[in-house]
């Protein structure tokens, strides 16, 4: 590992105070400097810098019985915006959400089962209207990020398959995500939706809690997002959390162009299907879902050491008590660990994650301008 230079140095400075900054509210420069480490004329600068930029405004000062009274600064989370968009195969969400992950404003449809056609064709629409129902500027915006339910390979800027979302061939995204970029005017970024919802989740439920997960994804196909020592893992092939490619049982060679063999025997659409027609799931399909992903759940957390699992959308939903009350019990029998089975503490993790990528580059070059 090489040394340090003084702009890793600077950038790590400002992502230090930054952070104080945001879990804080309200902070002064003195304190800053008290829980961070960073020298006073040091924290000065950043602080300066961040009132230049937006993110940091001064708030007034603090009683003090002697000498200068020192001046609370502010987090201002609403000086910078990002959009979030989730897509599962059915419905795409757009949102947009500040430096805080509050969502300001969302819009949920239906949407083609083609990736390329809803991503180039509805989301473009959706982000217009989407502005016309918030009263933020446009100019805040600063990127977009877009959860989709396909492996992407950052590095070569491919999708490398996505079966449920019409795509059983690689292709590069990145001309599409630059013309997206020049019709709305700000870059895109794109992330596998089960990771972005973990981020998501993580970013909602701080250090304390989020430090190991597993998000489970379950839309018309099955995902996860893990989240160990506190960092979203991708895997060098960039397919950890393709959980429904496990193969609980049986010799029979997945293909990746297909649904996985967990996926299949949870039968996710006939799931969905009965919770539009009713409300919720029968009897049957509950107990096969939770059988599956128990049995799937019991080897990955016994594997990971991973002690919280959190579900999706499901969790969200009415039936979604039910649902982790059986998964937890169904867990307890099969799991040497002891495993919590939580409902989503973000409203919308795939929006705020998938906006969180889009906030986390724009931050990388506010810490380092």
């Amino acid at each position: 590992m090489g040394a340090y230079v003084a702009s890793d140095l600077k950038e790590m400075n400002r992502a230090a105070v930054y952070e104080l900054l945001k879990a804080k509210g309200e902070i002064s420069k003195a304190e800053v400097g008290r829980l961070s480490g960073i020298s006073a004329p040091t924290v000065i600068k950043i602080v300066d810098y961040f009132r230049e930029i937006g993110v940091a405004s001064e708030a007034g000062a603090l009683p003090s019985a002697l000498g200068r009274k020192p001046v609370r600064i502010r987090f201002e989370p609403e000086s910078s915006l990002s959009i979030g968009a989730q897509y599962d195969g059915v419905h795409l969400t757009v949102g947009l959400v500040d430096l805080g992950g509050r969502i300001h404003a969302l819009r949920r449809s239906e949407a083609s089962s083609n990736l390329r056609e809803t991503v180039e064709g509805r989301l473009p629409r959706e982000i217009k209207a989407l502005f016309t129902e918030s009263s933020l500027p446009w100019t805040r915006v600063h990127g977009i990020g877009i959860g989709v339910p396909a492996v992407i390979d950052r590095g070569k800027e491919l999708i490398r398959f996505a079966p449920l979302a019409g795509l059983r061939e690689s292709f590069n995204y990145r001309p599409i995500l630059d013309r997206l970029g020049e019709e709305l005017g700000f870059p895109v970024f794109i992330e596998n939706d089960a990771n972005a919802a973990a981020l998501g989740e993580v970013a909602a439920r701080g250090p304390g809690e989020g430090c190991d997960l597993v998000f489970i994804e379950m839309g018309r196909g099955l995902g996860a997002g893990l989240i160990l020592d506190g960092r979203l893992r991708r895997g060098s092939r960039h397919s950890a959390g393709e959980i429904g490619y496990l193969a609980l049982e049986g010799d029979r060679v997945a293909s990746l162009d297909e649904p996985g063999w967990l996926e299949s025997r949870m039968d996710l659409d006939s799931f969905w299907n009965e919770v539009s027609r009713w409300g919720s799931p029968s009897e049957a399909s509950l107990t096969r879902v939770v059988d599956l992903l128990a049995l799937a759940l019991s080897n990955i957390c016994v594997s990971l050491d991973i002690g919280r699992v959190v579900v999706g959308q499901a969790g969200q939903e009415p039936f979604g008590p039910l649902l982790l009350e059986r998964l937890a019990k169904a867990l307890s029998k099969l799991c040497v660990l002891d495993v919590v089975c939580d409902a989503p503490r973000a409203p919308e993790p795939g929006v705020t994650g998938a906006a969180g990528v889009a906030t986390e580059a724009w931050m990388a070059k506010a810490f380092a301008g």
